[in-house]
Order: structure tokens, then sequence, then C-alpha cells
């Protein structure tokens, strides 16, 4: 440690800055008479007896008369302590400023706007490992791979993973297997998004061109979160092509979009066969978890043209009956209003010839 920092630590435990300086001379003189000590530390001679009073009363020299009033360093012990417990006491502050800064208290709004985007990023892992139903992801293959753990957790609780890789002309060689359901390609840049479980989003943009206008949107609210399924539904999935499913044509089948469920069922249905669907979801009436197995006898559903879906099939009805043993069922996705049941989870169970 050079001198000058030396001076700059004493300071900061408390003494002035011609305390610092005459402290430090007396150190390396060993002992001196008070016009030496000013010399040296280029403290003024009519401030340098005060100065020294002064440091003697902390404890820091001891003076003396010889001829003149001189003055010797104590045995630094006590120095070192007070520079210990300041360090301690620094370090600690240090982790609790730290703490409280990757904690942003956020949880009881429904909108927060946060920086660092490094916090995003821990509150996105949050949301992953709280999820139970879905995650809608997208996020480039460098920020995958930090994900990868966090994806495969959730895959094993059986949560729907879908995710949309960016920003890559060229998909690298990334496993896939194991940490998600489903995932697509889009090639141009993307915002970092993840949406779980219909309710909770983290967005940040993925680049920005000056870190000061970095920033990340929590949104942890059932309305808003669903402005942030269409975008993702329309904008970084659908569009975009496959490139790994753990889906084939075998059932169980799970979906968790009443739409894609429809999609994949819509031929046979139309070609007569028996569809038998069982839907997780809730009561529109009272709220209540309902499990309902049945035979699918009705669609409402406007199919797009061609491989890809219209934009109406986004924004149009989309509406599965279910003949059931306790009678006819309408089930409804995400946000039903006049449908029987809110469903969060739709399973193939069987598709027979009629």
């Amino acid at each position: 440690m050079n001198t000058d920092t030396l001076r700059s630590t004493l300071e900061d435990v408390g003494l002035t800055q011609y305390e610092a300086k005459a402290y430090v001379a007396v150190l390396e003189l060993g002992s001196a008479s008070a016009t030496e000590i000013a010399d040296a530390s280029d403290v003024p001679q009519a401030r340098i007896y005060d100065v020294l009073r002064n440091l003697e009363g902390e404890g820091y020299v001891e003076t003396y008369e010889q001829g003149s009033l001189h003055a010797r360093a104590r045995d630094p012990e006590d120095v070192v302590e007070r520079l210990d417990a300041y360090a301690e006491t620094v370090s600690t502050a240090g982790e609790e400023l730290k703490d409280r800064w990757e904690e942003p208290k956020v949880e009881n709004h429904r909108v927060s706007v946060i920086r660092p985007v490094s916090s995003v990023y821990d509150r996105a892992r949050e949301h992953i490992a709280d999820a139970r139903n879905e995650l809608e992801i997208a996020m480039t293959p460098d920020r995958f791979e930090s994900f990868r753990a966090d994806l495969a957790a959730a895959l094993d609780r059986g949560v729907v993973v879908k995710v949309t890789l960016t920003g890559v002309e060229t998909l690298p060689d990334i496993d896939l297997e194991g940490a998600v359901t489903e995932a697509r390609h889009r090639r141009l840049p993307t915002p970092f998004l993840v949406l779980a479980d219909r309710m909770s989003a983290c967005f940040t943009p993925e680049e920005t061109p000056h870190p000061s206008q970095e920033y990340g949107l929590l949104v942890n609210d059932y309305s808003l979160s669903r402005m942030f399924d269409w975008y993702f539904q329309t904008a970084f999935w659908e569009p975009w092509p496959l490139v790994y499913s753990v889906r084939d044509e075998q059932s169980p089948r799970t979906y968790t979009n009443i739409r894609e469920c429809i999609r994949a069922i819509l031929p046979e249905f139309e070609a007569g066969k028996g569809i038998f669907v069982t839907i997780y979801g809730q009561s529109r009436q009272d709220g209540s978890d309902r499990e309902v197995t049945g035979q699918v006898v009705d669609i409402t559903y406007t199919p797009g043209k061609g491989d890809g879906p219209a934009l109406a099939s986004f924004t149009d009805e989309a509406v599965l009956t279910l003949e059931t043993p306790d009678g006819t069922v309408s089930v409804g996705g995400w946000g039903a209003m006049l449908e029987d049941i809110e469903a969060h989870r739709f399973v193939i169970e069987g598709i027979e010839t009629t």
C-alpha cells in the first residue's frame, strides 16, 4: 500500500488530513521533534503542536519534552484493531448493500421497472422454479445455456416448456432434449421474455445502445400477462419453424394453449374420428378446480390458410365442447368468459375411428 492510500485509510477511520499526515510521518521517523515531523508531513508549523496533542489523545502517539516537543508512535496494536473493526464494518455494509440491491421489493406491484437487468434474470429464474403449468420463453442460445438447468428442472416437474431461440441466423449445436417441450428458431433479435403460468412476466431488451438505457420490466398480473402471451404467440412462436418437440402422433399429448390443441385435432375431428380429451382448469362459475374427461362433439375455431394460423384465430372464439358422463361441457382457453371451464391444460387421451 502506498503512502497516499495509507493516509486515506486513516482518514476513513476518523483522523483529519493533517493528523493522518503527521501520524504517517511519525511512523516513518520513529521519534522526532515537532519541527521535524511538520517538515516531513507538510503540516504547517503553526498547527503541528495541536495535531500531535490530538493524536496523543486518541492513542496514536506519545509526546515528551527533550528541549522541545517530541513525539514517537505508540504500539500500533490498537490502531490495527480499529482498522480491522472498520474493515469488518465495511465488509458487512457491502454485503447488506448487495443483498438489498439484488432483492428489489417488487412483489406487491403489478408492474415494476427495475435495474440492473441482472435482476430481471434472477427474477426469471425464480418464476421458472415456481412454475407449475407452463413457461413461454424467448431468449438467445447463449442465454438458454445459462438457463438450461432451470428449464430441465421445470420440465421434470411436468411443466410445459416452450422456448423460442432468437437472434442467430443458424442455430448452434444446442442440447434441447430434457430441457424443453418444444422449441422454435427466430433468426431476428428478440427481447428476453419469460412468461410463467399466465401470471408472471419478465421482459428486457436483449441489447441496448448504452448501459444507461438498460431496464427490465416485471409484471405480476393475470390480465396484463395476456398481452405478453399474445406478443409471444404472434411474434415469437407461430411464425417461426419448429426445431424440436417431444410430441408425436401418439397419445397422450399435452397442450396448454387451446388453439394449439384445436389445430392438432381439427383434421381428425373433421374426418369424423372420435377424440377424447381430459381438461384441467377452473370453473367459470365459482373458480373451483375442474378436471373433466370427455369426447369432443363440437369445435368453434377460425383456422388459417396454409401452415400457420390466421390472425383472427388469436382473437376470435376458440371453444371445445365435450360430451361427458355428467353432460355437455364447454371449454375455453386463457381468459374464457362464457364457457363452463377456463382450461389450463389439454391432454389428448386418444383418437378413435368412428
